[in-house]
């Protein structure tokens, strides 16, 4: 069972997408959450400024059925959490609270990721996977440890990945892999120029697309043959939205690699245990 992403969190996330008037209501409604709650539709559509189908089209632009979806979701998550967790790391924080906030951002982000994961893309992903011979992966700055991550498990089930930062050297490499091969492209933004560049090598030599970001409708997730879009955390001033959206891209590989082990648990189950048994004897501390 997936827990709920949290409510506050959730309306910061969605604001900037949100149409002019709906963006109102959803910053009337971040300052008065407790307020809110006892309102009805019309007593809010007054207070925040706004007509009562602007708060129907804010709550389906959300997520949620309706405003009473709203009410309940907002008196369980603001009388849960105590307020100052919804703002961002400041300077001379206490350490738990930065634990704590950046705990309850963590569970947004990843619930949130896995609400709207596209489960489809993820199976015939698995099965795409299974037939290729060759598998490239590419992410800078903070996509490069997901990349990492990626080659990291992929490896260890015996799938070839190749993953470098030289972005020359692996477009070369695209452009001699066969048909059978797959290309990952990593990219919060979807926007990174190395990573476009070398998902139009790939296109362009027929060669199996997936691209993990953040943004739906970024070049990368309109580009490739298979996005798969993470939940990342609304924008704030210090570092903690790049810290969830990597936990979110993380979360997103270990759907990925789960899914596709899933197809093949005895094997896969059996070839791990193998290996670490060969590592333990050829890495063991002599005695």
């Amino acid at each position: 069972m997936i827990l709920e992403e949290n409510i506050i969190l959730q309306i910061k996330s969605k604001l900037n997408e949100l149409s002019k008037t709906e963006k109102k209501l959803g910053e009337y409604i971040l300052q008065h959450s407790v307020e809110t709650v006892n309102d009805n539709t019309s007593e809010l559509a007054k207070k925040a400024g706004v007509s009562p189908a602007t708060i129907v089209r804010f709550c389906r632009s959300i997520g949620l059925s309706g405003f009473s979806q709203l009410k309940i979701r907002l008196y369980a998550d603001s009388s849960a959490v105590d307020e100052d967790l919804y703002s961002d790391i400041t300077p001379n924080e206490d350490v738990a609270l930065i634990a704590d906030k950046l705990a309850l951002r963590f569970n947004s982000s990843i619930s949130q990721t896995a609400k709207y994961l596209d489960t489809g893309n993820i199976e015939k992903i698995s099965e795409i996977i299974d037939v290729c011979t060759m598998i490239y992966v590419y992410g800078l700055g903070a996509s490069h440890v997901v990349a990492d991550d990626f080659t990291q498990k992929f490896s260890r089930i015996g799938k070839p990945v190749v993953n470098t930062l030289d972005h020359h050297l692996l477009s070369s490499a695209l452009i001699s892999a066969n048909d059978h091969s797959l290309f990952v492209a990593i990219s919060n933004s979807g926007e990174t120029n190395e990573v476009i560049k070398l998902t139009e090598i790939a296109k362009q030599k027929h060669l199996y697309t997936i691209g993990i970001s953040q943004n739906a409708s970024s070049t990368l997730a309109q580009l490739v043959d298979f996005p798969i879009i993470h939940h990342g955390g609304e924008a704030v001033m210090l570092r903690s939205a790049a810290t969830t959206s990597l936990v979110s891209q993380l979360f997103t590989i270990d759907v990925l690699y789960y899914a596709y082990v899933n197809r093949h648990s005895q094997k896969i189950l059996q070839m791990l245990k193998d290996s670490k048994i060969n590592i333990q004897t050829f890495f063991k501390e002599n005695s």
